[in-house]
């Protein structure tokens, strides 16, 4: 559509000019953008939830789910091609290069019209994006760097949507942002899905999701199940008074207007039941499966439409009609929709379904034992003979004929091949395989391949394998499409050995599509199952040669046949020299034919000849027979070695450089030239050529007649010269002169001595001192004086006697006469000398009137009774034991002497957060006085608490009192159970057997004593009981069992579940 001058009229308010970035815009609170007044039809509309019409429209905001989104209403009179314009605010340009713009679109519906983005600046519209048709039922991201178009002014962002012809042409928009260019991957952001991507950004929709049951304990569970769609069906009918139906409803593209009641046709009373608008706008084309009990009194059905046109979506808007069946436990249909068309109501009727009694076959239920009966489930002591595994196959080679089963591998590998005859991929839909707990992996061929294998290894042959094919549409799929996509899909499961598990599907089209993979209503699903073989040990007879020496030993021969050939070694060929007629096995040893001369002293003899030609012998001739040599022979054929090479050189010998080695003159003869040709001569020649031995060496030295060291031999002066010096030249004497070299008989000898004449022993005549000078040193010299100077070698006349005595004078014995001490000093020690006292010093001699009684006590201060007055420890003292003194006290400490204020009051009542009355004030729990809601209609009150064991009991056998009302039966019957009702049960519970709690995982409780055995899968006998009420099955392992109760001689069957 043109736009001509439209942003003079726009109206600019709200919004100031952005220049900050990331801005974003997600419409929350309900803030909207500036919306076009003059040049467009209307209004964009803010919406939390679905639009208002069906099969068009977002059923949520992209933001959160259940935010808010804008979106142009195409009902009446909005449609046809009616446009409708909003602006973002005004962005500054100057801060956007690089920048990208994204937002979420949604456009789905059967009529769509188109989305147009542009830049819009001043009076300039720039288109940026034009999406248009349907988008399918899922937000999708636009991301436009906005670098790509030229942007000279300021702008604003317009969102300009156009409806189609009809109401089916909602648009929405959501979550618009410009910031910086981030990572952009589309795919599976769910990790739920099996098709999810950890590198993905953004969410494109293509998430698998499998709607079923995904709990284990349940009849169908579904291992690839990854949304619990609340199917789960866990048998638990009264085998007495009920049976299990199924109810399988798939919605069409209008699920809020459906509706529907299940009643007892006996009572009238509701058994279960969907209202309006629990199914939502996301469920259309959903499939429910329902398990519910009901009483074989019968039922009736009544499926509601509020529009009016049944399941029909197909035939007011939508793409699929809806359908409805109704089937028995044994996969019986019992009812089916005649017409998805069926207005506002339509009626199943009366329906009486058979009961599910599960069939008691008796026999050997042990597969180890050669009686062992497939279809037995009840184990019937028939089990007697083991089996003897073995080749049980007559022509095999190991064939053992007391062998009663075949040994099978216990395990092998197999290939999964996906195959795809149109090439386009699988789409959403996806094979998963299960075996046991130790496999479970799923798989899927992409678009562009035809086939691709998948390894699967160690398939035990003890365990069924199952194959799930899951035919799932894509966003972009009719279940139409994903149905005649399914024609071409197939599958091989095929062992190491070639053998053919599975075979499922074969293409194209092969008998009307009656060979291809089953193809139904997605998203649903087919399971394929098989036990794996990897073949026997049984061993193939082989006939063949045996004998490893043999010349045709086969190595896979098991069985000799006597067609063993000797080996013997030798030529076999017939033109060779040694070709030996006999051999069977060639050795290699042929020698070839060779004629020649076989004389060894002949020139041409041929060594490997084996037939001698004498007429072709040639006799040797030897000499030198190279051609470049001194003494080359041309009539030689054999060199013998004696070829001399040319030397050239002077052969003159009477030349200076004669060659005795050479033959051949080159004329470079000199003549000799005799002299001293040694360089470091004193009389070198350089002329000569030849030594005549009369080279005079140099010798270096003082040639000066008048110096010390004249040497009248030197021929070269060395300025080494020395003058006379003359002196004592004897190193012995006193006076040696080092300088001198000439001895003028001056020397004088040493004489050692004291040379000090203050010394007491002076030699007047040593000029060499010895250091034996003695030193006059004044002192007593009587060794026996009190002042005796042993070092004193003149006495002075002061010697003073020795006397003897105590020297302290702090001493009590002090002698102030005495100069010497005698040890004899006794020390004055002040204290208490009183040995009865406290503080008594045995060391004392002198009492100071300082004694101190014992005092006995508690001497440390930190203990509880510490007595400061105490001077000796008494071994009483108690350590401060901190705690609750108050004996009513939650937290009394009977061990506590000192109370810390940390007493806590008993407050006693029910400390479980679970039950109706808990008390979170409470700190002692009186667990017998919680109250737990059964959640039943009545509501919580006496005596409708869970815990009531009567309540219990009444709810568990008649569900009436629980789901509808408590009437007079269900009191009468809780009387009944309190004993105050004196009468029969009332006849809705009578002779009901009721057990709870179940699931369970330790005790049963029965309400009538019974015969009870709990029976595992496979018909074994885990637990008998005689006439007992409780059950205890804590010692089996969890999961589902058989409990088979015999009472009045009748046997009742229900399923329990160990937790």
């Amino acid at each position: 559509m043109k736009k001509i001058l439209l942003l003079l009229l726009l109206p600019f308010i709200g919004f100031g000019q952005i220049s900050n970035f990331p801005w974003t815009h997600d419409f929350e609170n309900f803030i909207e953008l500036e919306q076009d007044t003059m040049n467009d039809f209307g209004d964009w509309w803010l919406n939390q939830g679905p639009t208002s019409s069906n099969g068009t429209g977002p059923v949520g905001d992209h933001t959160t789910g259940g935010g808010v989104y804008s979106y142009i209403e195409s009902s009446t009179p909005n449609y046809p091609n009616h446009n409708f314009i909003q602006y973002t605010p005004e962005f500054d340009v100057s801060a956007t290069p690089g920048k990208v713009l994204s937002f979420w679109y949604h456009m789905f519906g059967g009529q769509m019209g188109d989305l147009e983005v542009f830049i819009v600046e001043d009076t300039t519209w720039t288109p940026i994006a034009f999406i248009s048709g349907p988008q399918a039922n899922l937000w999708k991201l636009a991301y436009i760097p906005l670098d790509s178009f030229y942007i000279a002014n300021d702008f604003k962002i317009a969102f300009e949507g156009i409806t189609g012809n009809s109401f089916t042409s909602d648009i929405a928009i959501d979550d618009i942002m410009i910031s910086d260019p981030y990572p952009v991957i589309f795919g599976c952001t769910d990790s739920i899905s099996p098709n999810y991507n950890p590198n993905a950004t953004i969410n494109d929709g293509s998430c698998v999701y499998v709607y079923g049951c995904n709990d284990p304990g349940a009849d169908n569970y579904n291992p690839f199940a990854n949304v619990d769609d609340g199917t789960c069906i866990i048998t638990d009918c009264d085998t007495v008074f009920e049976t299990l139906i199924t109810i399988v409803l798939r919605l069409d593209d209008y699920p809020g207007e459906t509706s529907w009641i299940l009643t007892d046709i006996s009572t009238g009373q509701p058994i279960d039941a969907v209202t309006q608008g629990s199914y939502t706008y996301a469920d259309a084309n959903k499939t429910f499966t329902y398990g519910i009990c009901v009483p074989l009194t019968g039922f009736e059905f009544i499926l509601n439409d509020s529009y009016g046109d049944g399941l029909a979506g197909s035939g007011t808007g939508g793409t699929t009609d809806g359908d409805c069946r109704i089937m028995d436990c044994d996969g019986d249909t019992l009812w089916q929709l005649p017409t998805p068309n069926f207005g506002n109501v339509t009626y199943s009727g009366a329906q009486w379904p058979l009961p599910c009694v599960p069939t008691i076959v008796f026999g050997c239920t042990d597969p180890s034992y050669v009686e062992y009966l497939d279809s037995a489930n009840v184990d019937d002591g028939s089990c007697l003979t083991l089996h003897t595994y073995g080749c049980t196959d007559p022509s095999a080679f190991n064939y053992d004929s007391t062998a009663t089963m075949n040994s099978i591998e216990a395990y092998c590998n197999y290939w999964l091949t996906l195959e795809d005859d149109a090439g386009d991929g699988w789409g959403a839909s996806y094979i998963g395989v299960v075996q046991g707990d130790h496999l479970q992996r799923t798989f899927r061929l992409g678009p562009g391949i035809f086939s691709q294998s998948f390894w699967l290894d160690s398939l035990t042959t003890d365990e069924e394998i199952q194959v799930y094919y899951f035919e799932i549409a894509t966003g972009q799929q009719s279940p139409a499409q994903v149905s005649f996509q399914t024609l071409h899909n197939s599958f091989t499961l095929i062992n190491d050995y070639g053998d053919t598990l599975m075979a499922e599907g074969t293409n194209p089209f092969y008998n009307n599509g009656q060979g291809a993979l089953q193809n139904f209503e997605a998203p649903e699903y087919m399971i394929y199952d098989a036990t794996p073989y990897c073949g026997d040990n049984c061993i193939e007879t082989i006939y063949g040669c045996t004998d490893s020496t043999a010349l045709n030993y086969a190595d896979s021969a098991n069985v000799d046949d006597g067609t063993c050939i000797p080996i013997i070694l030798g030529c076999m060929n017939s033109l060779a020299f040694n070709y030996d007629s006999l051999a069977t096995v060639d050795d290699s040893s042929c020698v070839t034919t060779i004629v020649g001369c076989m004389d060894s002293t002949a020139f041409n003899y041929n060594p490997i000849a084996n037939v001698n030609d004498s007429s072709s012998c040639v006799p040797v001739i030897l000499g030198c027979m190279d051609n470049t040599m001194y003494n080359y022979n041309s009539g030689a054929n054999t060199d013998d070695g004696s070829c001399i090479p040319f030397v050239y050189g002077c052969t003159d010998a009477f030349a200076f450089n004669y060659n005795g080695l050479a033959n051949t003159d080159d004329g470079s003869c000199v003549p000799v030239i005799l002299g001293c040709t040694d360089l470091t001569a004193f009389n070198y020649n350089i002329l000569a050529n030849t030594d005549d031995s009369t080279c005079v060496p140099f010798i270096y030295g003082c040639m000066d007649a008048t110096m010390f060291n004249y040497n009248p031999l030197a021929n070269t002066d060395n300025n080494s010269c020395i003058p006379f010096v003359y002196g004592c030249t004897d190193s012995t004497q006193f006076n040696y002169d080092p300088l001198a070299n000439i001895d003028n008989n001056s020397c004088v000898p040493f004489i050692y001595g004291c040379t000090n004449p203050v010394a007491l022993n002076f030699d007047p005549n040593a000029n060499t001192e010895d250091f034996s000078c003695v030193l006059p040193i004044y002192g007593c010299t009587d060794s026996a004086a009190f002042n005796y100077d042993p070092l004193a070698n003149v006495d002075n006349g002061g010697c003073v006697p020795v006397i003897l005595g105590c020297t302290n004078p702090l001493a009590l014995n002090y002698d102030p006469n005495a100069n010497t001490d005698d040890f004899s000093c006794i020390t004055a020690i002040y204290g208490c000398t009183d040995s009865t006292m406290f503080n008594y010093n045995p060391l004392a001699n002198v009492d100071n009137n300082s004694c101190i009684p014992f005092i006995y006590g508690c001497t440390d201060p930190a203990a509880f009774n510490y007595s400061p007055s105490a001077n000796t420890e008494d071994f009483s003292c108690i350590p401060f034991i901190y705690g609750c003194m108050d004996s009513l006290a939650l937290n009394y400490d009977s061990l506590a002497n000192t109370d810390n204020g940390s007493c806590v009051t008993i407050v006693v009542g029910c400390m479980d957060a679970t039950a109706y009355n808990y008390d979170a004030t409470a700190n002692v729990s009186d667990s017998i006085s919680c109250l737990y809601n059964a959640g039943c209609i009545t509501g919580a009150g006496n005596p409708y608490w869970l815990n009531d064991p009567c309540y219990a009991w009444v709810i568990e056998i008649d569900i009436y009192c629980c789901d509808t009302e408590w009437d007079n039966i269900c009191q009468a019957t809780y009387n009944y159970c309190e004993g105050t009702w004196s009468g029969p049960l009332p006849s809705r519970i009578q002779n009901n057997i009721a057990v709870y709690p179940n699931p369970t995982n330790q005790l049963i409780n029965i309400n009538e004593k019974v015969d009870a055995e709990v029976i595992n899968s496979v018909g074994e006998i885990l637990i008998s009981e005689k006439q007992i009420s409780v059950l205890d099955v804590s010692r089996i392992s969890p999961g589902a069992y058989i409990l088979r109760l015999k009472h009045n001689n009748k046997y009742i069957y229900k399923q329990i579940i160990k937790k």
